[in-house]
Parts: C-alpha cells; sequence; structure tokens
C-alpha cells in the first residue's frame, strides 16, 4: 500500500510514468442512442422518482442540517455528510488509513511529498468524473482565505490538524501550517507537499471536512449545503429528498465500489 521512495529512485519513477503516459490516449465517448419513452410516457414528460427501500436510522437528527462538512462543526451534519461524500483515504475498524477516493499513495524518502493516485472510475452522484484538477480545488478552497469559494466559514477542522492557512506566518517569519500545497501531476495524480512532517497526514485527511465536493455545485450555491441545495455527492449514498418529514438518502449509482442495496430514512427531532 504505502511506499517511500529515495529522491534518486522517486526522479526515475516519474520519468518512466511520464514515458508511459505519453503513449496513452483517451478512448472515443460514444454517442448515447435515442430511445423511445415507455408507453404513456410523452418526449416531454420525466418519469416520477418512487422513494428507494430505505431502512430507518433509530438516530433522529436536528433538522438543521448542513451539509457542507469543510465548514459544519455539527455532529448530525457530519454524520450524513460521513454517508454522502468521501475523502482520499478513509479510516477501517482499526483505526487504519485505508484507499478510498485514491486507490493508492507514494510518500517520499523525506516525507513531506504525498503522492496520491485517483481512481479512474471515481465519480460524483452526477457522473462527473473526480480528477486532480478538482480535489486540488478543493484543498485550496479549505488553505486559502482569498480563495473564492472559502467564503466566511472558519474551517475548524483545518486549523485543528493543519494549525493555519495560506499566507500566515509564525514569529520566526516560517509558515504556520504544516501543510505547503497541493498540484496536480497528471490525468490522475495529484501531489501534496508537508512544510514539517506530518506522521498523522493520512489519518487527518480521513476526517469527514475533508471529503471532496464538486467544485462547479459550490461556486453555483454561495449557501451549498442547505436544504434548497442540489448536493452532489462523492459518496455511497446520494440526497433523494429532504422536506419536512426527514432526510432520505439513496444509493449513489455512480460510487466507485460497493454500492448500498438500499437507502436510509432519518427522521427529525
Amino acid at each position: 500500500m504505502t511506499k517511500y521512495l529515495t529522491p534518486s529512485r522517486f526522479v526515475v519513477y516519474w520519468l518512466t510514468c511520464l514515458l508511459l503516459l505519453a503513449g496513452c490516449q483517451p478512448k472515443a465517448e460514444s454517442t448515447p442512442v435515442a430511445t423511445e419513452p415507455p408507453a404513456g410516457l410523452s418526449a416531454t414528460q420525466e418519469p416520477v422518482a418512487t422513494a428507494p427501500p430505505a431502512e430507518e436510522v433509530p438516530t433522529p437528527l436536528n433538522p438543521n442540517l448542513h451539509l457542507d462538512p469543510a465548514v459544519s462543526q455539527d455532529a448530525d451534519s457530519l454524520l450524513v455528510s460521513g454517508y454522502l461524500y468521501e475523502g482520499l483515504v478513509r479510516l477501517d475498524e482499526n483505526g487504519t488509513p485505508q484507499p478510498a477516493l485514491a486507490e493508492s499513495w507514494v510518500i517520499s524518502d523525506d516525507q513531506l511529498d504525498y503522492i496520491f493516485k485517483l481512481r479512474g472510475n471515481a465519480a460524483f452522484s452526477d457522473g462527473t468524473v473526480i480528477t486532480p484538477d478538482i480535489v486540488a480545488a478543493n484543498f485550496n478552497r479549505w488553505f486559502d482565505p482569498q480563495n473564492p469559494l472559502h467564503g466566511n466559514g472558519n474551517y475548524a477542522a483545518w486549523q485543528k490538524y493543519f494549525l493555519g492557512f495560506h499566507g500566515e506566518k509564525g514569529g520566526d517569519k516560517r509558515p504556520i501550517s504544516t501543510f505547503d500545497g497541493i498540484q496536480k501531476v497528471d490525468f490522475n495524480t495529484v501531489l501534496i507537499h508537508l512544510n514539517r512532517l506530518e506522521p498523522n497526514l493520512l489519518i487527518y485527511l480521513a476526517d469527514p471536512a475533508f471529503a471532496i465536493l464538486k467544485i462547479d455545485a459550490l461556486a453555483a450555491d454561495s449557501a451549498y449545503g442547505g436544504r434548497e441545495s442540489s448536493i452532489i455527492s462523492s459518496g455511497p449514498y446520494a440526497v433523494f429528498s429532504w422536506d419536512d418529514a426527514g432526510l432520505i438518502l439513496s444509493p449513489n449509482p455512480n460510487y466507485w465500489g460497493e454500492k448500498p442495496q438500499d437507502g436510509l430514512k432519518f427522521n427529525w427531532k
């Protein structure tokens, strides 16, 4: 799973990858074939969605959820966000980091560079592929207060784990944050660089606050995360309905991993 590279091997590794990538071309997408609408349904009508079979969750929720885990701090919002979204890694029952949106990673010999390879089939619930650009944009949103998507949230989890934000320096003029930056390496790889060693980085990245959200959805809705938002998920579930009766999550048909068989129904307190 986790590998370490000496500096010389690190250079050779990436040169080899680049040579291999030069010979790869993306496959042409097929054009969907138009089909006739089902009997009794006109071409301008859409079928009415029916609620999926849903397991009722016994613990009721506070109805005032905010499903943007980067800025939410209440337990109920983070609980639901854990079903809806996913980050680069997740923790197993023993607290050990396991692959999630990233299928593997490599750590440089000095342990300041973490190179994550994204899954080729990782996608949001609307079918949009999760790319290195999207991952990097999420990290830049959390890290940089000047980022247009940063907003007015205090990003408590980021400050807790990474100690500071872009541009903040201590009395010694050194950056406060352990996180230095993120960059796209190639079509399915991102590199995170640290200012200082952080042996718990992978554990930190499994926090729901660092789940990957669709940047276009955040940009289109300044109040993203509320009941009126169009929630686009990256995890095993998607929002089916959210109203005065409660919240129903349905299996995300575009989830990369094993898909749930049934939905989940949450009632309000």
